[in-house]
């Protein structure tokens, strides 16, 4: 659909929703997964949607494909390789898309939308909200705090992702008479438990029987902490030799992780599954026996600000063990759906894990618990229902 098109597909039931994001299916991402979710979800509840946004990592024809089968209008936006000329380009698009359409409100997400958002809205007066989803607030550079501190400031309303991520708004000194704490949520169309026979069967296809799985679902870096649990194997394969530990994501930082692995004398131990269509994700979750996520803060501030895949892992049955000080301790509940360990100590975690290793039936439990609370608080149609009347309150201020 070109902008001429586009022109004459507005309506006059004051809620055409813009939204305006760096990360978006098929690609990975959890920035992307929560704007495609918000566009499903709204859609439902009469908002008219059109999406601008980068779809990285992905090949042209995977992103048309998936465009093409959205029931709203998906605008890719191209990779230029100059900064600067990369800013301009989206800057352009978003002001010929709003002036194309006329939306009645702007949602911006991931941090340099946020200031293209800022920068577009002075001139045409386009109410909009701004998304805090972590790495927002974590530069250490003066420049990049101040316009983030600027751009978020315009917003007429500010939703952060956690509680955790909101103080860290905060102490930046980002103030807004219109913030809301809204957390992320999973699909729980997608994420269920699988009937034992098919979850037996996929084990046996990736070569694991009786073993018990460790999974992790994200980007293989330093922030996701996947360095964390393999520091952790020595330890708890003393006690379960028949651990195995499951890395899904884009392999990043695969060879030195790898290595480490192979110093410790764990290498068989760690596997580096890649990312995985989302039709899989849903069956490696169901064959793990514990969720493990034990981000970190980052040297240049980066940390985590929620943990969408805490909730999916939760929607298949499954308890999780995840690093405090960040967003993930509020994607559990402590001690009934999950455990919580300090950043970077992997005897700690390697405690955790044990402790579940070698109680199946708390572990059980633990799982349903997990479930029951993502099924009544997490899902991503929770969060619609708070973002509708969020975005709702906005356009009558």
């Amino acid at each position: 659909m070109g902008e001429d098109e586009l022109f004459h597909t507005i309506s006059d039931n004051g809620m055409r929703l813009l939204i305006f994001g760096s990360e978006f299916p098929p690609g990975p991402g959890g920035i992307g997964t929560h704007a495609y979710q918000l566009a499903r979800q709204l859609q439902n509840k009469g908002w008219e949607i059109v999406v601008l946004t980068i779809q990285d990592y992905i090949s042209d024809d995977e992103a048309q494909s998936f465009n093409s089968q959205q029931d709203f209008p998906v605008y890719r936006l191209e990779s230029r390789r100059i900064n600067f000329l990369d800013a301009l380009y989206r800057f352009s698009r978003l002001r010929e898309i709003v002036k194309a359409w006329l939306p009645n409100l702007l949602l911006a997400s991931g941090a340099r939308m946020v200031w293209l958002a800022a920068a577009t809205t002075i001139s045409n007066g386009l109410p909009w909200v701004a998304v805090g989803h972590g790495t927002e607030f974590a530069s250490k550079k003066l420049w990049e705090r101040a316009i983030t501190r600027w751009a978020y400031s315009r917003a007429n309303g500010i939703v952060s992702v956690s509680e955790f991520t909101k103080r860290r708004m905060l102490d930046m000194g980002i103030q807004s008479s219109r913030a809301r704490v809204i957390p992320n949520g999973a699909d729980e169309g997608q994420f269920y438990p699988l009937d034992c026979k098919t979850t037996w069967a996929f084990r046996q296809k990736l070569g694991f029987s009786n073993e018990n799985i460790l999974l992790t679902v994200g980007n293989v870096s330093k922030r996701k902490g996947q360095d964390v649990v393999i520091r952790a194997l020595p330890k708890i394969l003393e006690t379960f030799p028949n651990t195995h530990y499951l890395i899904v994501g884009l392999p990043t930082r695969k060879s030195s992780y790898s290595a480490l692995a192979d110093r410790l004398g764990v290498g068989e131990h760690v596997h580096f599954i890649g990312k995985v269509k989302d039709e899989q994700l849903s069956a490696f979750y169901n064959a793990a026996d514990i969720f493990v996520m034990n981000s970190r803060f980052t040297d240049d501030g980066d940390f985590e600000g929620y943990g969408i895949a805490v909730v999916e892992a939760a929607l298949c049955g499954k308890p999780a063990v995840v690093s405090g000080g960040s967003g993930l301790e509020e994607a559990i509940a402590a001690d009934r759906t999950g455990l919580v360990v300090p950043q970077n100590q992997f005897e700690k975690t390697a405690k955790a894990i044990l402790n579940l290793l070698g109680n199946a039936e708390k572990r059980s439990q633990m799982g349903r618990q997990a479930r029951q609370r993502a099924l009544e608080q997490q899902t991503w149609e929770h969060r619609a229902v708070q973002f509708d009347d969020f975005l709702r309150e906005v356009l009558k201020g």
